[in-house]
Formats: C-alpha cells, structure tokens, sequence
C-alpha cells in the first residue's frame, strides 16, 4: 500500500525515477550541464535502485563529463543488479583490459603474453 501511494505521489508531480534519469542525460548530453546530470540520474538511483537503466544513464553523464573511472564504478554497480546486456557493451565499448595472469610481472612480459594467449585459446579466460 505504501509503495503504491509513493508511486502515485511520485506520478502526479512528474517526477519518476524514470524520468529524472532520462532527464539527467539529456541535460548532461545536449546542454553539457554534467553536475545536474549527475544530480538527477542520483536521485533515481535513490528511489529506484533495482533499475539497472539508472546506472547506464548516470555512467554515460560520467563518461560525457569526462570521468571515466567514476563511469566504469557506475556500470560494475549497475551490473551487480542485473546483468544488462546494455551495460557490459558500454564496458566493452570503453575497453577495459583484464588483468595479467601474473599481476608481479609486467604485462609486455612474455610469460604473461604467452600465458594470456593460451587461456583465451582454452576459453579459460
């Protein structure tokens, strides 16, 4: 009864998670206003956390203001709700790397190249 009168309440003036989150990255990308952008996609992570679209528009803001690393926390937190598809193509897209088989040796290491290129072949990796 109660999540149904905040839905209402939330309904009537406008302002639904939904639509705070698409605002935000409407703001962020067609007015460059990055913090409002922010402000917003936050708040509907506030009242909807369980909705993984959130997550996606807030990493996107932090990608267009230029904040990668607050973007890739953004994505992985959205991705620990739910596995959206829309979500690890944003992490492919940004190219996140997977660490060396020997994280104590560099990654040009030849071990760690041939190690690598071994486990990608025996799909372990």
């Amino acid at each position: 009864m109660a999540i149904e009168e905040k839905e209402t309440a939330q309904s009537l003036s406008g302002e639904t998670p939904d639509m705070l989150s698409l605002c935000g990255f409407g703001l962020a990308k067609n007015s460059r206003q990055f913090k409002k952008g922010v402000a917003l996609c936050e708040k509907a992570i506030a009242l909807d956390a369980q909705n993984t679209e959130h997550y996606l528009h807030l990493g996107r803001v932090h990608l267009l203001a230029g904040h990668k690393s607050r973007a890739i926390a953004t994505f992985r937190k959205g991705l620990k709700i739910r596995k959206d598809p829309r979500l690890i193509a944003e992490l492919q897209k940004i190219g996140i790397r997977k660490s060396p088989p020997f994280t104590t040796l560099a990654r040009t290491n030849i071990l760690n190249i041939v190690t690598g290129k071994v486990l990608h072949l025996l799909k372990l990796r």
